[in-house]
């Protein structure tokens, strides 16, 4: 469990738990910066912060990193490499199936995003959702860590429509990525707005209509 502790001037305290503390310095500023960047944003949270949330010394940041710019990029290719793996596996498993279609390509696109969510990288995935709604320079790194995939799940649907338009392709992938992000970077938020018209949905449900709903972003109309 982690241990929350507000101090006078409003910097928070420990944000990693006992087990974490056993950790690489390197890895628990990683974390403690992942936790406090998704709930404050990048920009409102200091080194000093990060710091203090690690239960490190004044000077690792820099000492490990060199600079804030440094621990975020770190920050953003830690889990983006795992979602890639996982990608990669899913369009091999796709492949080696036979079974290309704008579904299995949806679900390819979210379903490790989604095992981000549920397992121990919620934080990273509401992060990353932060840079989308922003629009924060950090994002130029997050693209880095997509290219490989992007010109994969571009290859895959300019087989399935060849009549489609890169820039369309490179739109609807562009779509894919913002909503994924944003319903999965905060699942109770989804579930709370379609509350208010009665609807309830469970976290799995959520996960089913987000894949239907990104399988009609890639599917859709032949571009003009």
């Amino acid at each position: 469990m982690r241990q929350v502790t507000n101090t006078a001037d409003g910097e928070t305290e420990l944000r990693v738990t006992a087990d974490e503390l056993a950790m690489p310095t390197d890895r628990r500023l990683v974390l403690a910066a992942e936790r406090l960047f998704a709930e404050r944003g990048v920009d409102a949270v200091s080194l000093r912060a990060v710091m203090a949330a690690a239960g490190t010394n004044v000077a690792s940041v820099h000492y490990h990193f060199g600079s804030k710019d440094a621990l975020i990029e770190a920050l953003i290719r830690q889990r983006s490499e795992s979602v890639a793996t996982r990608r990669t596996a899913l369009l091999d498993e796709m492949e080696r199936s036979g079974d290309i279609s704008p579904g299995a390509l949806a679900a390819a696109f979210v379903v490790p995003v989604w095992e981000m969510t549920t397992g121990d990288g919620a934080s990273w995935v509401t992060f990353i959702a932060g840079l989308l709604g922003s629009g924060h320079p950090a994002l130029s790194t997050v693209a880095d860590g997509f290219t490989d995939q992007a010109v994969r799940f571009n290859a895959l649907l300019e087989h399935l429509n060849p009549d489609l338009p890169p820039p369309t392709i490179r739109f609807r992938l562009a779509q894919a990525m913002t909503l994924t992000f944003q319903v999965l970077g905060d699942v109770h938020q989804t579930q709370n707005l379609l509350a208010i018209s009665g609807i309830r949905l469970t976290p799995d449900e959520v996960l089913t209509e987000l894949i239907d709903v990104v399988t009609a972003i890639l599917a859709g109309p032949p571009g003009r």
